[in-house]
Formats: structure tokens, sequence, C-alpha cells
């Protein structure tokens, strides 16, 4: 793994070796002081500050304080990565997407340290628990998906395919739930339209389509809006929290049940 680390480094020199691990698609990690302005779905304005800020290596762009594990902007892998040095006004770094519409500026004006490397990461991730246990805890906690709803089947098949899981709301409409266990994409918002489209033809009438996952691409967001599709956040912690409680109660009960009687227990004869 090559490092390359520049401390209080002229805003110059940097703007030329951010230019550099850009076009390289390096990691960029930066301490310093900086502005940062964001336009797009939301706007948003942050005063100066010394903060941390990280280039990734497919272009996605984090903004973090000095507390909290959020960042407080960012921005997804972006096409288009400006880097400008200007007199008197400081290091500017501009990220610019079209679909959606959206930029994210931010401006230095002391830069503290500037780490530049390349990383190898192809470890698998896993999560708290699988897809097919969160859908069975959301299928016995159906109030954590929405108040009033009520499962009829999990697994159901649709066109073909299996939904996980098939409710109908408070209203008496019938809902499509699709779950993935990380960040959905479009492509999982068009599974579930196909369900929906699918339900429709065979039974006459539009269910409600939901689509839970523990984040979605900005992608996955629009092209739900217009489909008529919605999109709630779940917990996979949290469902792993409520799986790992019930598997303790179960335990206890069957551990319970198979006690022998206690020597001051009441037994036949023993009145």
């Amino acid at each position: 793994m090559e490092l390359k680390v520049l401390e209080n480094p002229d805003l110059e020199v940097v703007a030329s070796a951010l230019k550099k691990a850009i076009m390289s698609k390096q990691l960029i990690v930066v301490l310093g002081e900086c502005r940062v302005d964001y336009e797009g779905r939301a706007a948003s304005r942050l005063e100066p500050g010394e903060r941390l800020v990280i280039i990734k290596q497919d272009g996605a762009i984090l903004v973090h304080r000095p507390t909290g594990y959020s960042p407080v902007n960012w921005q997804p892998p972006s096409p288009t990565i400006e880097v400008v040095y200007k007199p008197g006004i400081g290091l500017i770094l501009h990220t610019l997407r079209d679909r959606p519409r959206e930029y994210l500026t931010v401006v230095f004006t002391k830069i503290l340290l500037l780490v530049v490397s390349r990383l190898r990461d192809v470890g698998e991730f896993t999560m708290y628990i699988d897809e097919k246990e969160m859908r069975d805890v959301l299928a016995k906690n159906p109030s954590l998906i929405e108040e009033g709803l009520r499962v009829l089947a999990v697994e159901k098949m649709v066109g073909g395919g299996y939904v996980d899981i098939y409710a109908v709301d408070g209203v008496g409409r019938h809902v499509l739930i699709e779950l993935k266990r990380v960040t959905a994409t479009r492509e999982a918002v068009l599974q579930l339209y196909k369900y929906v489209e699918s339900y429709r033809i065979e039974y006459g009438v539009v269910p409600r389509g939901i689509l839970m996952a523990p984040a979605f691409s900005p992608t996955a967001l629009e092209t739900a809006l217009k489909l008529g599709l919605e999109c709630k956040h779940v917990d996979p912690k949290k469902l792993w929290e409520l799986l790992k409680k019930g598997q303790r109660r179960k335990a206890a009960l069957t551990d319970f049940q198979g006690r022998p009687p206690s020597n001051g227990s009441h037994q036949a004869g023993n009145i």
C-alpha cells in the first residue's frame, strides 16, 4: 500500500496533489479548515470550521465534523470532481451530479494534513441478521412496518416470483412488501414494481408496494417516486435484537418445561 502524507502543506501544492489523486482514483483524507455549500434535493451552508473530508476511490465524498458518527454533508460517487486554487479565496473542491441535479462545494482556507493512498478491500460484509430472518421478525411484528398492518402470508408467489411479505393495511388495501438487507438500488424498485403489476393483472386491483431497506440509493428513491411505490427504512440491528430476545425467551421456556419438579412441588399424594 502506497501512502503519501503532507503536513501543513501549501494550498497550491495540495491542489496539484488532489487533481492527480482524483484522476488515479485514490483514497484521499484531508484535515483542514473549510466551509461547505450544498444545493440539490435541499440546500445547506456550513460556516467555516476544522473538519475531516474524505474522498473515496469511487468518487464519493464525506464531510465530518469533529463529533458525531454521521457526515454533516456527503455526496454519492460523482462523475465530476473539480479542484481549483484561487489566491485570496482558497482551495475549492467542487462536485456535480446530474441525476438528481446537485452540487457540493468545499472551500479550504487551511490544510492541516493530507493523506493519499489506494486501499484494497475484498472482504465479505455480513450484517447482524440475514434477509430471511429480517422478513420473519417483521412478519411477527407488522407494526414495525406500519400501524394497523396485518400479515396474510410470507413468500407469496406473484407473477413467477416471490414477494417477501403479503399483507393488508388498516383500510383494507392489500400490500406487497419487498425487503433488502443492504442499500436498495433502482433494480430493487423495479423488482417490486414487477410484482405490483403482476398482482394488478392477476387480481384486477392495484396493491400498495413497499420497499424496505437500511438505505436507498438516490436513483432508487427517484424511481420509486415516479412509479408510485413507497420506501421505508428498516434497522437491521433493531430486528436482530428482537430476534435474539425472542430466541432467549423461547430457550427459557423450553428450559423451564424440561426441568424436573423441585422438592417443594406438590405431586400426587402430597396433600
